[in-house]
């Protein structure tokens, strides 16, 4: 498997742990290969929801390595004391192609043009807090578009170093958002596999901020 010849040694991951009737709880934690298949998952004192995990359920991992980004399927072998998991690997792949992502409330800009035989339409600019993932997003529109409307996107997800990211996608659904937008959630159709990768990259790093802010909120309560 080989995703699992990345955690020879301990790292850094993020983990979507599976709970008994609710949505999937994700973390951070440290990974590391413990054999063929068996992984061991080391959390904060106090994270895992012990009494709400589905032990059935699917875990999975997500890392990088070497430019790349991966994911793990396990799931759960044992739980050890009240900060580890014995994971069991079932299946390992490239993120790549994959529509299933974790999501994330991240600020950045992008610049959308509607693909249409009009020359006249224009470029249009949203620069705030969205909703993404490596499959897609939830793009805020001033104008009304229609599921299968195409779109050219320019993701600038970073300024300092610059990571702009361009792509293809289509409207799959819309609804109402607040101040007057529409809300268009889009799936990314033509988007290169390094492209996605820094989307994967920049949802991990939003995610694990949020992570560590809550850490710290909790330490001063």
């Amino acid at each position: 498997m080989l995703a699992l010849d990345h955690l020879k040694k301990h790292r850094s991951v993020m983990i979507s742990l599976p709970l008994s009737g609710g949505q999937p709880l994700t973390l951070e934690c440290v990974a590391r290969r413990r054999s063929v298949d068996l992984v061991d998952a080391t959390f904060l004192p106090g994270q895992l929801p012990l009494k709400g995990l589905d032990l059935t359920g699917t875990v999975r991992l997500f890392f990088e390595d070497e430019g790349r980004t991966f994911r793990l399927r396990a799931k759960i072998e044992e739980i050890n004391g009240d900060d580890k998991l014995l994971l069991k690997a079932i299946e390992t792949a490239l993120q790549y192609g994959e529509r299933e992502y974790f999501r994330v409330n991240a600020d950045f800009s992008v610049k959308y043009r509607l693909l249409t035989d009009d020359v006249d339409i224009r470029t249009r600019q949203f620069n705030g807090r969205m909703n993404i993932s490596g499959g897609g997003m939830l793009l805020p529109l001033q104008e009304r578009v229609g599921n299968g409307q195409k779109l050219s996107l320019t993701l600038i997800l970073c300024k300092d170093p610059l990571k702009v990211v361009r792509c293809t996608a289509q409207v799959v659904r819309t609804c109402p958002l607040a101040d007057g937008f529409k809300g268009a959630g889009i799936h990314f159709t033509e988007i290169e596999p390094p492209d996605r990768d820094s989307i994967i990259a920049f949802c991990m790093a939003a995610q694990r901020l949020e992570l560590r802010n809550k850490v710290q909120t909790k330490d001063l309560t």
